[in-house]
């Protein structure tokens, strides 16, 4: 259960979120039930599947295209007139282009290749210099993100989601680096497959159950990851308990990822 009073007074938003089968959604809700007042983003396309989610969660909610830099600055700017500072930014934009997994990687054209690195990867970059100017107002200001096992090791059908997840570890910690002396720490957690909508149209229903199975008979404690892990860990890394600890990878995998055999 999450501490209700772990996250009282802060605000922050959640970059990402595109329906109740996902990381973004459940990060929301772990961040209210601990106090937050969260704002979460989203794709235009998502409008009537995250409005009502946004309600129930009382959560206030922003509509924005990353290709596009200048919603992104007109989007953290109408977030600094509703409250002035951000205590936390949760990144876990991914975007795959229809067919682009199909393909073998020596065939990804450079527009594919392009779009995947700009969602992923640069969006975060391209948020921290918007909402920096909020983060610093805060005491405690946090930037987090969502790494994957196919960042560091091969996964079918995943070639350009893995390079940029690999991307994006690079990015965690040259951010962490530079926004350091600032105070804002910046870190990120890698967790083992969840039953996900993008799970699910990555590798297909059935093998991703196959595939949370035979993690779970490797991991340390035997049990597959679920949301409620990755969640709580998130909000640990958002909150002002999280001191000192930048540039850093959170593996929520039950320990799979320490294992040999």
């Amino acid at each position: 259960m999450t501490h209700p009073q772990l996250l009282a007074s802060r605000r922050g938003v959640v970059l990402g979120v595109s329906g109740e089968n996902g990381v973004g959604f459940h990060a929301a809700r772990a961040f209210r039930a601990a106090g937050a007042e969260v704002t979460v983003a989203h794709r235009e396309a998502r409008r009537e599947v995250v409005t009502p989610l946004a309600s129930a969660l009382g959560c206030e909610r922003i509509e924005l295209d990353f290709r596009d830099e200048r919603a992104v600055a007109h989007a953290f700017g109408e977030l600094g007139r509703r409250h002035e500072r951000l205590d936390f930014l949760l990144h876990t934009l991914v975007h795959v282009p229809d067919g682009v997994l199909e393909k073998p990687v020596t065939e990804l054209s450079a527009p594919e290749f392009a779009e995947v690195l700009e969602i992923g990867v640069r969006s975060l970059l391209v948020a921290c210099r918007y909402a920096l100017p909020l983060l610093r107002r805060s005491d405690a200001p946090r930037v987090v993100t969502l790494l994957s096992p196919g960042g560091d090791r091969a996964v079918p059908h995943y070639h350009a989601v893995g390079i940029m997840k690999g991307a994006l570890a690079a990015a965690v910690r040259y951010l962490a680096l530079e926004l350091g002396p600032l105070g804002v720490l910046c870190n990120a957690v890698s967790f083992s497959i969840v039953d996900t909508d993008a799970a699910r149209r990555v590798i297909g229903e059935e093998l991703t159950h196959k595939t949370r199975a035979a993690l779970a008979k490797r991991a340390f404690t035997r049990r597959a990851t679920d949301y409620d892990d990755v969640a709580r860990s998130l909000t640990y890394l958002v909150s002002p308990l999280a001191t000192n600890v930048t540039g850093e990878t959170l593996h929520v995998d039950g320990g799979f990822s320490r294992g040999y055999l």
